[in-house]
């Protein structure tokens, strides 16, 4: 009887463990744990730990930073109405010319060839410095005997009495104003004042004699013309104009012991044809 209670007792508590050992399986069935999370860990006790706290990085804040407008101010050309010439580069004009002097009274019309050069002021203004050279030479002879030569060819014979030749230097700073260069031909006149210089010589074949001076004073010069421009640097110019001067020398006398002063008349006009360059 007590071994029949005694094994009871034990199935009862076999079926207890059996039900309870289900039971944990379907737990862990439900939720997915494993079994050594079901276990309960011991409580552990953590102190207090002291921490230092994190120092914080400053905070930079970018503000908006206004760049100042800047504007690059530009070279403006204004455009020419015409193509017949442009105002020069380098500033300086030169002039070349040829032409002739007719001086007031006897002398005869003389032989002129000069320059002019400057620096233009402003695109009509011209400042500079001119030079000329008017040269003269005549003879003077008579024929003295002919001969009879062939195919009705008679030859002359000549002798040369005297010979004379006059030379006038002028040098004078000048200013000249013209008009605008894109016009198609364009006016200019002029003003000039310096010194001149007249040489004067004589040769005299019958009486074996030669003679010379020279002379020496203050003139003046105007003129006017107009001036065709071939291309932007290169004009064709023509004008008309008149010189004022008296060149004099002093003279002495040997015999009479005494001086004097010698005047010539060296007023005239004339014309000049000229080329000029540089615009």
């Amino acid at each position: 009887m007590n071994v029949s209670l005694a094994r009871t007792s034990a199935l009862v508590a076999l079926l207890v463990a059996s039900s309870a050992v289900s039971a944990l399986a379907a737990s862990v069935a439900d939720d997915p744990l494993t079994i050594a999370d079901a276990i309960a860990a011991p409580e552990v006790t953590v102190a207090a730990v002291a921490t230092t706290p994190a120092v914080s990085a400053p905070s930079i804040e970018i503000e908006h930073v206004t760049v100042p407008e800047t504007s690059l101010l530009g070279v403006h050309y204004r455009p020419r109405s015409g193509g017949w010439g442009r105002h020069m580069d380098s500033q300086t004009v030169s002039q070349i010319h040829l032409g002739f002097f007719d001086p007031e009274g006897p002398p005869s019309r003389e032989f002129l060839i000069g320059l002019r050069g400057g620096a233009m002021l402003d695109p009509h203004v011209q400042l500079g410095l001119g030079f000329d050279w008017s040269h003269l030479t005549s003879h003077e002879s008579s024929s003295s005997s002919q001969s009879i030569g062939p195919n009705g060819y008679n030859p002359t014979v000549w002798q040369d009495i005297s010979q004379s030749s006059s030379h006038l230097f002028t040098v004078m700073p000048y200013v000249q104003v013209s008009g605008d260069d894109d016009m198609p031909v364009i006016p200019y006149a002029g003003i000039g004042g310096g010194y001149e210089v007249l040489y004067l010589s004589q040769d005299d074949y019958v009486h074996n004699d030669s003679w010379s001076a020279t002379y020496g004073g203050w003139g003046w010069q105007i003129w006017a013309g107009a001036a065709l421009p071939l291309s932007g640097q290169v004009r064709i110019s023509g004008e008309a104009f008149l010189n004022q001067s008296e060149p004099s020398r002093e003279v002495t006398d040997n015999l009479l012991g005494r001086s004097y002063r010698e005047r010539v008349n060296a007023n005239g006009a004339g014309m000049r044809l000229g080329m000029a360059w540089g615009f």
